[in-house]
């Protein structure tokens, strides 16, 4: 008896350690899992800013044009000369520039003739459309009348055969020619009654055919009056070719000469005597209007975010001055870019440095997550929390996921992956390095 007692105690003893030892094991066992935090991904824009101090410069650089296709005779300034307002900077040869007048205003005379023969025709065709129009009501009224009146002379000639009934004693021969006559008069009503609606039908569907033939014409008469019948490229085309003609015959009256609309230095001079002038500026010139220009150099990384015609935040240390400029060009240098961005008359003026402040907000992508949930496994990547049974039962793991990234900044990431959903839980802290398949636990604060 004492021996059993002695083997249930043991047996008891037994039992009592394994399941310390089984609770230690699952102690150690989470105590050694990684802790993570998680957020799931949302629908939000990427807002980056990007700031970078440059220089200011003294330009006061503009340009003068040149009239495309002219051929220029004497270049009367050079590069270093001080003009004045009303100083002559260059002369056109005066002999082909009246030539290319002559041509224009030759082409110009021949395209007014030429529409002003289509708004005549497209007049006479409304008026033509119109006139048709009423001749055709005029001839199906008097049809429709005509008929009319033949029907009430068949109605009035079966009233009178009515009157005329036969004797009661007359012959069959009588009374059947009687009744012959009368059946007449009834088929040659019915027939006249169905003529009348067959010229009302022609006549309403003649008459909408005639509206639309109206409508076609003076449509057309419209289109031409306003010139939208040329289409934009020709109403363009013949913008252009009046304003040149514009610019020409005010440079004829000047003897073709360009003469300088303000003070200033010349910087440049880009053409000289003999050469046809491009759609490019013939000249550069510093006004006294004191205009200047900020330059900074970006990253091939930070260029993304930049572009020709950006609206930017400039800043200068040492002043209160605060501006939103553009920016005028950006150019590669060296495996970075330099920006440009001229200053309108009076900005920063005094001041050598400034600060460049540039916003970029985003479209707003499907699904945004914190920029530490990205890794690396050979690619853009994000850990998600899935549940699997384990040691514990069910347990949480994490599945390596590659992603698409298609923008971020310093705090978030825009991702996209067709198995990418809402409701997911992207792991945005550990504080182990985690495996794929790896169980880990919730981190609790």
């Amino acid at each position: 008896m004492e021996s059993k007692k002695k083997l249930w105690r043991g047996f008891a003893l037994f039992m009592a350690v394994m399941l310390i030892m089984t609770y230690v094991s699952r102690m150690i066992y989470v105590s050694r899992m990684p802790r993570v935090r998680w957020s799931s991904p949302t629908a939000a824009s990427i807002r980056s800013t990007l700031k970078a101090e440059g220089t200011v410069e003294v330009v006061n650089s503009q340009a003068v044009i040149g009239l495309e296709g002219l051929l220029v005779k004497k270049v009367c300034v050079a590069a270093g000369d001080r003009f004045e307002t009303g100083t002559v900077l260059y002369e056109v040869d005066t002999e082909d520039m009246l030539a290319q007048l002559a041509e224009l205003e030759a082409q110009e005379e021949a395209w007014q003739k030429q529409e002003q023969a289509a708004r005549r025709d497209a007049a006479t065709n409304t008026t033509r459309a119109q006139e048709d129009y009423d001749t055709t009501v005029i001839e199906l009224d008097r049809k429709i009348a005509e008929e009319t009146k033949k029907l009430e002379e068949l109605m009035e000639d079966l009233d009178t055969h009515m009157f005329r009934i036969p004797e009661e004693d007359a012959s069959d021969e009588i009374w059947i020619a009687w009744a012959d006559e009368r059946l007449r008069f009834d088929r040659e009503i019915a027939e006249k009654k169905r003529e009348i609606e067959d010229i009302q039908l022609e006549k309403e569907k003649i008459l909408r055919q005639a509206d639309r033939s109206i409508e076609d014409a003076r449509r057309a008469q419209s289109a031409a009056e306003s010139g939208l019948d040329l289409g934009a490229a020709g109403v363009s085309q013949v913008r252009e070719r009046q304003e040149r003609i514009a610019l020409l015959t005010e440079l004829s009256k000047n003897e073709g000469r360009v003469a300088a609309e303000c003070a200033g230095d010349v910087l440049e001079v880009m053409m000289q005597s003999g050469m046809r002038m491009g759609q490019e500026a013939v000249l550069r010139y510093a006004d006294d209007n004191g205009s200047r220009i900020f330059r900074t150099v970006i990253s091939q990384e930070q260029k993304a975010m930049v572009h020709t015609g950006d609206t930017v935040h400039l800043t200068f240390p040492g002043s209160a001055e605060e501006v939103g400029e553009t920016i005028d060009s950006i150019v590669q240098e060296n495996g970075s870019y330099t920006v440009t961005v001229r200053l309108e008359p009076g900005v920063a003026r005094g001041r050598t440095e400034g600060v460049m402040e540039l916003v970029s907000t985003s479209e707003i992508y499907d699904f945004v997550v914190p920029v530490k949930a990205l890794h690396n496994d050979g690619g853009n990547a994000i850990y998600v929390l899935e549940e699997k049974e384990g040691i514990l039962g069910t347990e949480l793991s994490v599945r390596s996921m590659t992603v698409r990234l298609l923008d971020k900044n310093e705090n978030y990431a825009a991702v996209v992956d067709e198995l990418l959903s809402g409701d997911m839980k992207v792991v945005t802290e550990c504080d182990k390095e985690l495996e794929n398949g790896i169980a880990v636990k919730e981190w609790e604060e």
